[in-house]
């Protein structure tokens, strides 16, 4: 497969271990070799669906813009476009935007924005002793980050190679490995706001022929494939798919909701505060009293700070009661389904990484939600 979105979706355990190697392998659970893996099917049906959530995730083709920048009296600190890396690369990004901000030598900071990335940089800062005040029309639960699928994906849509600075292959590992590591402390903490969890590939051989990509996006999960376990190939007795093929390999899933209030209350309780604000344009940003500010509006960057060259890239997610007893994740015929502590997602994530690009609209689409539908259920159909 081709996405990274799906080349993480598919292929996250293959790079979700840190670069502490004696840490990571004992972050993962061995895969059982009992008959009849999964054991507990997912129940995917129209008739359960919950909600569709729909979010846009900010594609910038040079990768993610962390710089500083003087505007007016003001020094703004960028940190904003990681496509389908937010959650995935945030911890490092927000070290890189923070040493930006202590170069300057202020002792308080206004961050703008409040999903992931404003929340790492903002508790990254905070933690330092900084004075930081986020600033924000959504608060974390509202976010675009809060309708991420949840899965360790540092390359999705992470830049094109036509665009990316010399050097970016290199730069974008070393915050992977360090943003994993960081996740990796998180691993069955309180509230348990990062799982490991079984992943299951799927293939009914059944010939399929793929669309080439017609944007030249970066896939640059191989260079973390030393990092984790790697795939294993289940024999037809070992598992209770209606195919021929399963692969099964670990993976890294997000408990979005409880990890986001994890890093609200350790930022709250570093003295951090958090103001509900909108901004219409960037005259009103800068006119925040602080020397310093940090732009951490994702794809909001492009109305507010005028970055026209950020491209939306459309996800749908179809939710489905939690399964709490299933706890595993598929991909199959471009649809994957996750079950996570929060809720079942089930969704449709096309051939390669053109998919969703460029569209803007946030409606939910009932037929991308059908489809998805249709091609999940029958896996489960049948189970004992």
């Amino acid at each position: 497969m081709k996405i990274d979105r799906r080349h993480l979706l598919l292929s996250a355990a293959a790079l979700s271990t840190s670069a502490c190697a004696t840490q990571a392998k004992s972050a993962w659970p061995a895969v059982s070799v009992s008959p009849q893996l999964p054991g507990t099917p997912l129940q995917i049906s129209e008739s359960r669906l919950q909600e569709i959530t729909v979010c846009t995730r900010p594609f910038r083709p040079a990768g993610p813009r962390i710089e500083a920048e003087r505007m007016d009296e003001k020094i703004v600190i960028h940190n904003y476009g990681h496509g389908g890396s937010g959650w995935s690369l945030s911890w490092a990004c927000a070290a890189e935007a923070a040493d930006l901000v202590r170069a300057t030598g202020a002792s308080q900071v206004a961050i703008i924005g409040a999903g992931v990335i404003g929340l790492t940089t903002a508790l990254t800062l905070a933690r330092s002793g900084l004075a930081v005040t986020i600033y924000a029309a959504e608060m974390p639960s509202q976010t675009r980050s809060a309708r991420a699928t949840g899965v360790w994906s540092p390359s999705s849509r992470i830049g094109l190679k036509s665009a990316v600075p010399d050097g970016f292959e290199a730069r974008w590992e070393a915050w992977a490995r360090a943003s994993y590591q960081t996740h990796e402390t998180y691993l069955n903490d309180t509230g348990n706001p990062v799982d490991s969890i079984q992943f299951y590939q799927l293939n009914d051989g059944t010939p399929r022929q793929g669309t080439p990509e017609t944007h030249d996006f970066l896939h640059l999960w191989r260079r973390l494939q030393d990092l984790a376990p790697g795939n294993r190939t289940l024999f037809t007795h070992e598992h209770a798919f209606p195919v021929d093929s399963v692969q099964v390999r670990p993976e890294l899933a997000f408990n979005i909701a409880a990890y986001t209030d994890r890093m609200v209350q350790e930022f709250l309780g570093l003295g951090g505060q958090m103001v509900h604000r909108s901004f219409q344009h960037r005259s009103e940003a800068l006119g925040l009293n602080s020397a310093v500010i940090v732009n951490c509006t994702g794809y909001g960057a492009k109305a507010l700070w005028g970055t026209e060259e950020l491209v939306p890239v459309r996800g749908q997610i179809n939710w489905m009661p939690a399964q709490p007893e299933a706890r595993y994740g598929v991909f199959f015929k471009d649809v994957y389904m996750l079950s996570r502590r929060d809720g079942l997602v089930v969704q449709f994530v096309g051939q390669n990484d053109d998919f969703g690009y460029g569209i803007e609209d946030e409606a939910p689409d009932d037929e991308e939600m059908r489809r998805a539908i249709k091609r999940a259920a029958p896996l489960f159909a049948g189970w004992s």
